[in-house]
């Protein structure tokens, strides 16, 4: 072969949609990273992040319109073609297609004939963008004092007085972020028809998860944590589902007191008027 064939060997791996096919196309200990891998991956850990691209994009394939080759070095720009049909690193399928062009630096193994290394480069939040994802700029850390992190909620247009508040927290490594958004999001399909459920907030920051719930009373509350998905939730993190290093609190609270609502135009008003969800 030579370094032209070598490149093309590596860009029909990808077209193949057989995982193990990429780092087959690399040479012995052969090298593969980009801006989402968190550093160079060879071998299974590669195998494993080409089939977790392929798992979310099952149609994807890589057009080449240019390739510049320089002795045992070598650059491509590609264009990643695909729509998100299948779940992402955090979260579930957007149903969102990608046109994302990006670039390849290639080291050629002249003896192995093969490539060794890729360095790939592609901007992170036009990726993020044509999937419908919302990106944020959130401030450095302030390490000791304050962590800075994300959010969501959750409506269900139950604008109920609350009776009594679910506070959980769990703390888990990052490679099991998605194993518990997908428990997370179990219980919240199982109680969202639920007239006693008023509605969530979401918090993650760095390894701890938040999970702040409204509901109609402690009874009711006290019924949701009995509930099956939160239950299975439960059990997977007791048995080491959300990894050895995993560990959290559940706990069921009723409120003190509840302020009226404010309102600058209208004064303080009874709760009863807020005319939305509480939470």
């Amino acid at each position: 072969m030579s370094i032209d064939s070598a490149l093309e060997q590596y860009f029909d791996a990808w077209n193949s949609h057989v995982p193990e096919r990429v780092p087959a196309a690399l040479s012995e200990g052969g090298t593969y990273e980009d801006p989402t891998t968190g550093g160079p991956l060879t071998g299974d850990a590669l195998t494993a992040s080409v089939a977790g691209v392929l798992a979310a994009f099952p149609d994807v394939h890589f057009e080449v319109p240019s390739i510049s080759t320089n002795g045992d070095t070598a650059s491509a720009q590609w264009r990643m073609l695909g729509t998100n049909t299948g779940p992402l690193p955090g979260g579930p399928a957007t149903g969102g297609t990608l046109d994302l062009p990006g670039a390849d630096f290639f080291t050629y193994d002249a003896e192995a004939d093969t490539v060794s290394s890729v360095v790939g480069y592609f901007d992170t939040a036009t990726m993020l963008g044509q999937l419908g994802l919302q990106t944020f700029i959130t401030p450095a850390d302030m390490e000791g004092i304050t962590n800075f992190g994300y959010g969501g909620r959750i409506e269900t247009g139950r604008d109920t007085i609350p009776g009594a508040f679910t506070v959980t927290w769990i703390d888990i490594d990052p490679e099991h972020q998605m194993t518990l958004v997908d428990a997370t999001t179990a219980i919240i399909l199982e109680q969202h028809g639920n007239d006693d459920y008023l509605g969530t907030c979401f918090i993650t920051v760095g390894r701890r998860n938040y999970t702040f719930s409204a509901w109609t009373s402690p009874e009711a509350a006290q019924d949701a944590l009995r509930g099956d998905a939160h239950s299975s939730a439960m059990k997977l993190a007791q048995t080491g589902g959300l990894g050895d290093n995993a560990r959290g609190v559940t706990s069921a609270w009723t409120p003190h007191f509840l302020n009226g609502v404010f309102n600058p135009g209208a004064g303080s008003l009874d709760l009863s008027e807020l005319g939305g969800q509480w939470l």
